[in-house]
């Protein structure tokens, strides 16, 4: 899933564990997968044309599994990266049916992400056992069995003694990606232990895809009419297509992909590690993110990512200036509440929106408002800076609400799921909520938890309804584990812990405490949910709106409660520089207590009548007030 560990940013291994030399799927007579290509060409799974070295993804291992085993029966699957109407959500939720793949307990299935052959383990195994075929197991002989998490180990063990999975030379590499090729051997070894009669045919030549045409190498200056590019020029050199570049709407394209333009934005590709010049530290940036353009080299983009510049490989995003773009993220006022709408530019649609507060008072109703960061909007012929208070509220607040009053918000919560049918938990519908969910009788350990380590108790209900589908993941319901601490894509832990409580003192104590609220901590960004310009959301998780969900949560929880929190609030103000902050109101022969190491890391005012000084709430853990020069502090506007 993402975050909490040392291994936070993980690089995806491209290399299979067989080399293959097909560029195609057509069948070529030295190729060991062959006989894979031909059956998914066959089944029609496979496009004759498709670059079979490319890394399988698991949108298209989902379809080969579907299409080998001819299902028919669709579910509902409701992952919040694969729309209805996208070409694979027919095959995913085939197969989410057919119980043989499954999602992530985020409601994601990352369709493109390229499968693990551990995962691809696990997958086979589950065909077998939905044809009831009868498995075989052998001890693991590979010498990275130790590698194979013990979840998975059975899986493999079964493909290892039917001969499905082989590896090379004596190591399995679960972690590494499978290419589409190798994907095809293992599915038409799955098929054929299934009906070992099986015979596939040869893909005739004259069903081979005419080879395309040499590349030329030039750089063409393309430019956008009618929402088409259209060649006007090439040159030798990116130099010279630049220089002719002569209005906005022209860009310059290498192979029939835009490498430069005047402006416009980049969309990432994949997950991508994001190296910030900015903070000089690496921030983890999902797929489908879009980043504000700078410039291009021809090789690299230099971008900006919530004001974080960095430098990204035009080879992991795409470039898109604005008059060709189909649509892009935007803000809107609806009913008086800042919403924010996602844009899925691979799929040229809208595919998602939450709500995260209040709308700004500038906002208009029927107008769209642009944003790079959450903070400053443009739209609506105004330009203008916002904060939604839930989002930028230190954790070291406290709550107005009390035990009683957040365990009767849980409740009314979960019956409220209940009465709309339940919910959608990878692929699954949960229902019966109001007498499941762990988040039943919260209360009294949040406050607790808020009391002993001065985290709001509202914040953490907040994190751990979004991390834990409200209480309904398999991790909540199996391991006690509301936030998903030690899970991750390639290495799930499942670590059980003995209680809820145990699982939050974990959280505060083992991750918040120490690496994100502690100003001296490894990923310390500020005290607040925040975004990726500032507060956990950096480094917490890839999901560049993270910590604007998060707020969400709050905010409704105020919603249904009263706004208890938003009517008594904190003055919240940036840092405006690298700011120490002291225990007592003077410079005079007073050690610094901490120091904010560089500017816009937020703070809760608690007093202003000092002369000079605001009076603060500690990040680093502190029973008395703090002092900070106020010509250092920009208070903000809120919205809440």
């Amino acid at each position: 899933m993402k975050k909490f560990s040392n291994y936070f940013f993980i690089f995806v291994l491209l290399l299979g564990f067989l080399a293959i030399g097909s560029t195609s799927a057509k069948a070529a007579t030295v190729n060991s997968h062959t006989e894979g290509i031909n059956y998914l060409i066959n089944i029609n799974a496979l496009s004759p044309s498709t670059n079979t070295t490319s890394p399988v993804t698991r949108a298209q291992f989902a379809s080969f599994i579907t299409k080998s085993l001819n299902l028919t029966t669709e579910g509902d699957a409701t992952f919040t990266d694969v729309a209805k109407d996208a070409t694979n959500y027919s095959d995913i939720s085939k197969a989410v049916k057919a119980g043989i793949v499954t999602g992530y307990t985020d409601n994601t299935f990352k369709p493109n992400e390229p499968i693990s052959r551990v995962h691809m383990a696990v997958m086979l195994n589950r065909m077998l056992e939905y044809k009831k075929v009868p498995l075989k197991t052998a001890p693991l002989a590979f010498e990275d069995a130790d590698k194979i998490l013990a979840d998975y180990q059975d899986a493999v063990a079964v493909g290892a003694a039917l001969n499905i999975i082989q590896g090379k030379k004596g190591y399995f590499m679960p972690q590494n990606n499978a290419t589409i090729a190798q994907a095809a051997t293992f599915i038409v070894r799955t098929v054929k232990v299934i009906d070992p009669k099986l015979e596939v045919p040869e893909v005739k030549p004259s069903e081979k895809p005419t080879p395309p045409p040499a590349i030329t190498g030039k750089y063409v200056v393309k430019e956008v009419q009618h929402g088409q590019l259209i060649a006007k020029s090439s040159f030798p050199t990116l130099t010279e297509a630049r220089a002719a570049m002569a209005n906005a709407n022209q860009v310059v394209t290498l192979n029939d992909r835009i490498i430069e333009m005047k402006s416009g934005f980049a969309v990432t590709n994949k997950y991508i590690p994001y190296r910030s010049q900015t903070i000089n530290d690496q921030l983890a940036v999902a797929e489908n993110t879009e980043l504000e353009f700078i410039s291009s080299d021809g090789v690299n983009a230099k971008v900006s990512l919530s004001g974080q510049i960095g430098t990204v490989s035009l080879n992991d995003v795409t470039l898109y200036p604005f008059s060709l773009a189909k649509g892009r993220a935007y803000y809107a006022n609806v009913n008086g509440e800042l919403t924010h709408y996602l844009y899925k530019h691979s799929a040229n649609q809208y595919y998602a929106s939450y709500t995260i507060g209040k709308a700004p008072d500038f906002m208009k109703p029927g107008e769209r408002y642009y944003s790079w960061n959450g903070m400053n909007f443009t739209g609506g012929g105004t330009t203008a800076e916002a904060y939604n208070y839930y989002q930028f509220l230190p954790a070291r607040t406290k709550t107005n609400y009390t035990a009683a009053e957040l365990d009767a918000y849980i409740m009314t919560m979960l019956r409220s799921l209940d009465a709309n049918g339940g919910i959608w938990v990878n692929g699954a519908q949960q229902k019966n909520i109001a007498s499941r969910s762990k988040l039943i009788g919260l209360g009294e350990p949040l406050k607790r938890i808020e009391q002993k380590y001065q985290i709001n108790a509202m914040l953490i209900l907040s994190l751990a309804q979004h991390e834990s589908a409200y209480g309904m993941s398999k991790h909540a319901q199996e391991l006690n584990n509301l936030f998903g601490l030690y899970v991750y894509d390639t290495n799930p832990l499942n670590k059980k812990f003995n209680s809820i409580e145990a699982n939050i003192d974990e959280l505060v104590n083992k991750f918040l405490q120490p690496n994100y609220l502690t100003p001296t901590g490894p990923y310390a960004n500020g005290g607040a949910v925040g975004s990726k310009a500032v507060g956990f959301n950096m480094k917490y998780a890839s999901d560049p709106f993270w910590g604007a969900k998060i707020a969400g949560h709050y905010y409704r929880a105020e919603k249904t409660m009263g706004f208890k929190d938003a009517n008594q609030p904190y003055t919240l103000g940036l840092t405006t520089s690298a700011l120490p902050v002291r225990t007592v109101a003077t410079l005079h022969n007073n050690t610094p207590f901490f120091t904010y190491k560089r500017a816009g890391m937020p703070v809760a005012i608690t007093s202003d009548n000092i002369a000079d000084w605001y009076e603060v709430l500690s990040d680093k853990l502190h029973s008395a007030p703090i002092y900070a020069p106020k010509a250092n502090v920009r208070i903000i506007p809120t919205t809440k």
